[in-house]
């Protein structure tokens, strides 16, 4: 199959009209309906339909375009790695990194890894249950979260490198800021909480938390609405609570200290894949990565934890 009509297709749906797609093709629209039916002719059955608000696609349609979608994207990515090659860059390292991390540290790890004049980098953050899967397919060549996952890790490699466990931290707005004595669970569970990286594995369960009132909101992916929130409410939250710390956009006086047991580790870790860890390149980025964490482990405060 032509790869080029499918990439066609692609756009089509995409823009959701023929004339759209054609002026984002440079072709005319006729040039551009003959490919579709081409398409259409070796498939035997229609791709699109038309509506009120242009075209739509069929069932089959709708797969083959995700088809296309995705050889758009690899194409794009040659064409990048071209330009990258003719630059003098020798290959592009794609980096995972937790939303918190980023936030905390991702100014001294651009500075470390932009020390690095023969290699482009990629870094995406998401939850570590994503991209956790990213790294056993092969999309990842290293990932920086949590240590402890619950996930398969026959193929992966991790060095715990960064030292961390949760805390409770109280909004700005909440009479548990800067509490001078130990606060209880039963004070605690008075409290509307908030649930922060769920999917991630930042928590314990939610019982575990806020017992016997569920919690009142729940937000994965991004931290940036996690600490708006602490900033302008009075809900409670439990996180990584080194890293939000370092983040500058929470005060010491909002980790409360809570009686009992200290909460969970949550300590970072390097993760990549065995079958790639003799590659010169690979090693050397590594190396890079790995003395960054713990640099960052030696020199930033501990804030009076536990670790």
């Amino acid at each position: 199959m032509n790869p080029n009509l499918l990439k066609q297709l692609a756009i089509v749906v995409k823009q959701g009209s023929i004339s759209r797609a054609s002026e984002h093709l440079y072709v005319t629209q006729p040039t551009l309906t003959r490919s579709i039916k081409q398409l259409e002719a070796k498939v035997g059955a229609p791709l699109l339909t038309r509506s009120r608000y242009g075209v739509e696609p069929t069932e089959i349609g709708a797969r083959l375009a995700r088809i296309g979608e995705r050889i758009l994207a690899e194409s794009d990515h040659g064409d990048e790695v071209i330009r990258q090659w003719h630059s003098g860059y020798h290959q592009e390292f794609v980096i995972g990194i937790d939303p918190l991390w980023e936030f905390a540290a991702v100014e001294e790890m651009t500075s470390a890894l932009l020390q690095e004049s023969r290699y482009v980098f990629h870094l995406r953050t998401a939850s570590a249950a994503t991209q956790i899967q990213l790294l056993q397919a092969g999309e990842l060549d290293f990932l920086i979260s949590h240590a402890h996952l619950s996930v398969s890790q026959g193929r992966l490699n991790r060095d715990i490198l960064f030292r961390d466990r949760t805390g409770v931290f109280a909004g700005r707005k909440s009479k548990l800021v800067s509490t001078h004595t130990q606060i209880d669970a039963n004070q605690l569970a008075e409290h509307n909480w908030m649930i922060a990286g769920a999917s991630a594995g930042f928590l314990d369960t939610q019982e575990n938390l806020t017992a016997p009132l569920p919690a009142r909101m729940a937000l994965t992916g991004s931290i940036h609405s996690v600490l708006h929130l602490l900033n302008t409410t009075d809900l409670l939250v439990r996180l990584p609570a080194r890293l939000t710390l370092m983040t500058g956009q929470v005060s010491p006086e909002q980790l409360l200290e809570v009686d009992g047991q200290p909460g969970p580790r949550r300590d970072l870790a390097l993760w990549s894949r065995i079958d790639r860890e003799e590659r010169p390149e690979m090693v050397k980025v590594r190396h890079i990565i790995s003395e960054l964490l713990r640099q960052l482990d030696r020199d930033k405060p501990t804030y009076g934890l536990s670790l």
